[in-house]
């Protein structure tokens, strides 16, 4: 967690990062305004790690151990009470006989259909009005949008100028534990040197030489291969 946003309060960096997509939509985000936004974003998720380890101890703390359980005494079983049978309902007046007898549909009444698009868009070409956009045009409209890449995903390729900044607060406990058999030292001094390397094939070499092939058991697949992708983004 970087120390220069320790003044920001969530909502300011929900305001930050909302401002920067709006800025990136229109065009006019730098790459020194969208390297802050990195940091907003990691901030931002940092503060929620920790908030949610600390919502899972106090509901642990908080939670009540069951009370003992107390033996009932055996409920006495009432004795049935005679029922006093109750005379019939009188039967209803016959109509008179030049009144016609009114007789009322008891049958459930069935749900209204439900019209699909397709039939909207048929009964709106039938009419005079034309349609403002045609189902094909939707569809070209839908398309493009899943085409325009959202900030998350530009944030998640762009460069990163500084590897110890770009790992994350539960990352970091995540590759130092797989990565570096737990020792916080190994990890510290392998990203300062990381950082520092000229090209990704220094980077490159000195990882495979100095990090994985130190490893007792084989390196977890799933944090080599984040790890992995932080570094290309740092020489990228």
């Amino acid at each position: 967690m970087s120390n220069d946003k320790a003044y920001l309060t969530m909502q300011d960096l929900v305001s930050a990062l909302q401002k920067a997509e709006e800025d990136l939509r229109s065009g006019n985000l730098v790459k020194g305004d969208l390297d802050t936004a990195c940091e907003n974003a990691r901030e931002f998720y940092e503060r929620l790690v920790v908030l949610r380890h600390k919502a899972r101890e106090g509901s642990v703390a908080k939670e009540p151990s069951a009370p003992p359980v107390k033996a009932e005494k055996p409920k006495e079983v009432e004795q049935p009470k005679a029922s006093v049978p109750t005379p019939a309902p009188a039967p209803p007046p016959a109509p008179a006989p030049d009144q016609p007898v009114i007789r009322l549909d008891t049958r459930p009444s069935e749900a209204p259909r439900q019209t699909t698009l397709i039939e909207a868009i048929e009964d709106n070409e039938k009419d005079d009005t034309p349609m403002a956009k045609t189902a094909s045009e939707y569809l070209k409209e839908a398309a493009a949008a899943k085409a325009v890449p959202s900030i998350a995903e530009k944030m998640e390729h762009s460069r990163i100028s500084d590897l110890a900044k770009a790992i994350s607060l539960s990352d970091k406990f995540w590759f130092t534990k797989e990565l570096f058999s737990g020792d916080k030292g190994a990890y510290e001094q392998s990203i300062a040197l990381l950082n520092s390397a000229d090209s990704m094939e220094d980077a490159r070499t000195y990882l495979d030489g100095e990090v994985l092939s130190k490893l007792k058991k084989p390196a977890d697949g799933d944090a080599l291969t984040s790890f992995s992708e932080l570094l290309q983004r740092r020489f990228a």
